[in-house]
């Protein structure tokens, strides 16, 4: 039985142990409670996180003799990578699911939340590498990208049918444009598909500019048009909330303006 974000943060908040002032247990609980330890964490990353706050600093490899009680009460989980002198400690908050956790392990997305395309092997980066990710981020999704066409399907089908996903743009490419009828009968296609995307146009085009995608735990800056995504040199840099967490929220509040104000892509 899966354990709900909302069931954890109640367990901290009736526990006395897990909330005692001033204690290793108390910290770790407020990161959570906060928002900051919202992902998986190596234990140095962890532990950096931890000595931004208040309270006696904590080593990396004092993790270990640390965590017990949190493990105990199911409130934060551990996975191990490696052996020996290589292996690591990931810490991450027991309401993420361990098999998407292990996943985005075996990837290397989280020791690495920046993709470089080459622009030379578009296939496996619109395939295989973007993929990972997309699997990084939770809840459903906003996406910005100033100009759309048939390679907007391509990339949009990768985030999948169960959540909702919204996607803004500006406008039509020119090579759509030459053949609007394909473009019309692929845009049919999609939409009957994949009814949890909806696509808006937003009429004043000059002001979207950069293309990006919003999360609930993070921004995704995607250097090259989505449309056209790793057809050329570019980055796809991943941000995570606490990175962002000032202009975050200011860029969902665009995003809803714009939305408001757009109309469906037909």
């Amino acid at each position: 039985m899966t354990t709900t974000k909302k069931q954890i943060l109640h367990k901290i908040d009736v526990s006395a142990s897990l909330t005692r002032q001033g204690s290793f247990a108390s910290r770790v609980c407020k990161l959570l409670k906060d928002g900051e330890f919202d992902t998986v964490l190596s234990s140095q990353k962890l532990t950096d996180l931890l000595n931004e706050g208040f309270g006696k600093k904590v080593k990396a490899n004092n993790l270990t003799a640390l965590m017990p009680p949190l493990l105990k009460e199911g409130v934060v989980k551990i996975k191990i990578v490696g052996r020996g002198r290589n292996k690591k400690k990931y810490w991450f908050p027991a309401w993420i699911d361990k098999n998407k956790v292990e996943n985005e392990l075996f990837s290397g997305v989280l020791e690495n939340k920046a993709l470089f395309l080459t622009g030379s092997d578009a296939w496996t980066d619109s395939n295989k590498n973007f993929p990972n990710i997309i699997n990084m981020l939770n809840g459903d999704l906003c996406i910005v990208d100033p100009f759309y066409g048939n390679g907007t399907f391509y990339l949009l089908e990768k985030f999948g049918k169960d959540r909702k996903i919204r996607f803004l743009s500006g406008r039509l490419g020119d090579e759509e444009q030459q053949k609007l009828s394909n473009f019309e009968i692929n845009l049919k296609k999609f939409k009957r598909e994949f009814k949890n995307i909806k696509m808006k146009r937003y009429d004043k085009f000059f002001e979207l500019h950069d293309r990006y995608i919003l999360a609930d735990n993070a921004l995704v800056v995607v250097g090259y048009g989505i449309k056209d995504f790793a057809n050329k040199e570019s980055f796809v840099v991943f941000l995570p909330k606490k990175a962002v967490s000032k202009f975050l929220p200011i860029l969902k509040g665009i995003f809803e303006k714009r939305w408001k104000k757009s109309n469906d892509i037909i």
